[in-house]
């Protein structure tokens, strides 16, 4: 999958509140400067929300709030909002020569995200409803862990749905998660552009037209590019013989899986394995 988050990959978010809210008839929230990030999915009712300007909300509406907005609102008593909301802080530490330097990096969203693909408010409404119960759960040893990974997802087709001018289709997604998850599983036996289009049941010709649009490359491209990963690392346990590496990871021809390794990589198998010989550690 294209990773949308980019340097944000190294966020480190803390969370202040996490709560699912079913306003009863009406409700105000006066003007206040608010002093977090937060974050309001609406998933049922109405209501004026104010983030520096003032815009009606209901189903399928995210409203983003940075610290230093101007924060307001109110609700109908006909007609009450039901949302999530998180209030977070995060850092970003990004790796840079020898040291990890904190940035200041903003999340590139609007203060208002209108998410009209139904199968794509659907996964993040649970992302959200999941993580309002891991927030409420008693810690246990992965509970900040599971948190961050509902968040992290979250955030991260929130981008991509901004991205992509609000015209991603969630569905394309899942499509090509399971056709990559089948790619990972079975990389080293013989794959098929037809056999991938026949497993998830789609033509060759649409398959690589999503495929493409949700991660950068082709099905056999991405096929490719996991050989040669899971090739590397095999050359790192200490495998020597490329013409056996190739044929593990899939390739039947030893010279096809040069080329394809020096395309990617810009260096031959040969002269990546005596790097990797020379620079040998237990782990």
């Amino acid at each position: 999958m294209n990773d949308a988050l980019g340097d944000l990959h190294n966020m480190v978010p803390h969370f202040t509140q996490v709560i699912h809210r079913v306003v009863n008839g009406s409700w105000v929230n006066h003007r206040k400067v608010w002093d977090t990030h937060s974050l309001i999915l609406v998933y049922d009712g109405e209501a004026v929300i104010g983030c520096n300007e003032e815009q009606r909300v209901g189903k399928g509406d995210l409203i983003y709030f940075k610290p230093g907005d101007v924060r307001w609102g109110y609700t109908f008593e006909d007609n009450p909002m039901k949302c999530y909301a998180m209030d977070f802080q995060y850092s970003c530490l990004l790796f840079d020569d020898k040291e990890w330097i904190k940035k200041d990096i903003p999340l590139p969203m609007q203060s208002f995200l209108q998410i009209t693909d139904s199968h794509l408010f659907s996964r993040v409404l649970n992302l959200f409803r999941n993580l309002t119960k891991e927030w409420i759960s008693p810690s246990t040893f992965n509970k900040v862990f599971r948190e961050r990974a509902y968040f992290m997802e979250i955030l991260n087709l929130l981008f991509l749905w901004n991205s992509s001018k609000q015209s991603l289709n969630y569905d394309k997604i899942r499509k090509v998660e399971k056709v990559s998850q089948y790619i990972l599983e079975n990389y080293s036996h013989k794959v098929k552009l037809q056999q991938l289009a026949d497993y998830i049941q789609l033509s060759q010709s649409y398959l690589q037209v999503i495929f493409k649009e949700i991660t950068g490359s082709s099905p056999i491209e991405y096929l490719i590019k996991v050989r040669i990963n899971k090739s590397k690392e095999l050359m790192k346990e200490g495998y020597q013989n490329i013409g056996e590496i190739s044929e593990l990871v899939g390739f039947n021809d030893a010279f096809y899986f040069s080329r394809c390794f020096k395309r990617i990589e810009g260096t031959t198998p040969t002269e990546y394995r005596s790097t990797i010989s020379s620079q040998n550690q237990f782990v």
